[in-house]
């Protein structure tokens, strides 16, 4: 009996044990799984975050030799891998949906060019196109980019000055907006005006320049594209030339014209001495910011500004004697807003500066050419005047007054004069 008992007890230890060994298996198998269901769902969770805190922009997108080209601008805390580019032809039903291997690696800030450019695909500019680019943690970026001809444009025609002495120069300013309510991108924009114009009478046009610039490689939805010619032109009283613009490859009936007329200011006193004072428009230039002196005809808006330009007395006689009203004014077509820039004794830039002007105290001999300056908020004064704050294009005569004077007791024995002398547009972007 003592013997069995004891048997008994060896063969109930040898079952509690296998029973123990089997839980604490299946409790450390059971700790293992929930670890592991657990490293999944961190895993999910970081990559969800991950892809949550990808970001990045198309900041251009064209086609270049029948080739897509996207710059591509990582602008989010992680590096981005774009591994495919879906490519659909919205203008040929009979081009097949493809999509192409990209694998193009881009780091927190980093700019890619040319993305797409190596793709055995070929494209017309005269189709549109919707493109989707995909990343590795599954981000897409939809966008089509549109040809002209699908759809009508909006588009503005100006010109400054709108009416015109004969023998002036005329500035044709074009303008064309992405209104495409798919938010398409428009693709090439390249203008084309009509040469020569359409005219009444005896006017005629003679192209000096144009278009600058000479195309738009792309145009995001709601952004608009300037271009301008210049022309001079010649004409009797009432003639008119009408300037008919649009773009390549536009809708049938998608363009814009504009009428320049000429005028006579005969039986005025502008007009007895109109021509006397003339502007060298080639000299302009101007200073915003810490920049130095600029030429050409886009400035920023809302930044001081001052100006410098040569102005010719093409009197044989009498000298001309510069009032300190005289100013350069910014008027914006189809618009009140003006801003004006009084005459300064002088100007220094990077800021730009202002030096008060003294009534009278600056001349231009008989057939001598002065540079003059402008910028002051007020006649006199030292504070610099900004350019307006809302972009686009302004009209920009040069207001002069003085006295034209020869001989003793000058300038206070002169005769009153004053010219407003046509100017070319300037572009505020």
């Amino acid at each position: 009996m003592k013997y069995r008992r004891g048997l008994s007890s060896i063969i109930g230890m040898i079952f509690l044990v296998v029973i123990l060994s089997s839980a604490i298996g299946y409790f450390t198998y059971a700790i293992n799984l929930v670890e592991e269901v657990n490293d999944q769902l961190i895993m999910k969770g970081i990559e969800s975050f991950d892809k949550f805190k990808e970001n990045f922009e198309v900041t251009n997108i064209r086609i270049d030799d029948g080739k897509f080209n996207l710059t591509i601008q990582n602008t989010g805390q992680l590096p981005i891998n774009f591994t495919r580019l879906w490519v659909n032809n919205v203008t040929d039903n009979s081009w097949p949906l493809q999509n192409f291997t990209v694998n193009k690696v881009s780091s927190p800030g980093q700019v890619l060019n040319n993305v797409g450019q190596n793709l055995n695909l070929y494209a017309l500019e005269s189709q549109s196109y919707t493109l989707r680019l995909v990343t590795e943690r599954g981000n897409t970026f939809n966008v089509q980019i549109s040809s002209p001809q699908d759809k009508a444009l909006e588009m503005n025609l100006f010109s400054t000055p709108r009416s015109v002495l004969t023998g002036h120069d005329v500035t044709i300013w074009y303008g064309v907006t992405n209104n495409l309510t798919d938010g398409s991108i428009l693709q090439l924009i390249t203008p084309q005006i009509k040469d020569p114009p359409d005219t009444t009478g005896v006017a005629s046009a003679t192209y000096i320049e144009g278009p600058i610039p000479a195309t738009k490689e792309s145009l995001t939805n709601g952004d608009t594209a300037f271009f301008k010619w210049i022309y001079k032109v010649n004409g009797n009283e009432g003639d008119t030339i009408a300037f008919n613009v649009t773009i390549n490859n536009a809708m049938q009936g998608n363009y814009v014209i504009e009428p320049v007329e000429f005028v006579s200011l005969l039986g005025t006193v502008l007009a007895q001495n109109a021509g006397l004072l003339q502007v060298d428009y080639k000299s302009l230039e101007w200073a915003q910011d810490d920049g130095d002196w600029s030429t050409g005809w886009s400035l920023n808006n809302g930044d001081d500004t001052i100006w410098r330009i040569n102005i010719t007395n093409n009197n044989l006689t009498d000298t001309f004697y510069i009032g300190d009203d005289t100013a350069l004014v910014l008027t914006r077509v189809a618009s009140a807003s003006t801003s004006v820039f009084y005459i300064g004794d002088s100007a220094t830039t990077n800021p730009p500066t202002i030096n008060a002007y003294t009534d009278l105290s600056q001349n231009i001999a008989p057939g001598q050419e002065l540079r003059v300056y402008f910028g002051a908020t007020q006649s006199g004064g030292t504070n610099e005047e900004s350019t307006p704050a809302q972009k686009g294009i302004n009209q920009s005569p040069i207001l002069i007054f003085g006295k034209m004077c020869s001989g003793g007791g000058c300038p206070g024995s002169g005769t009153e004069y004053g010219q407003t002398i046509p100017f070319l547009g300037i572009l505020l972007e």
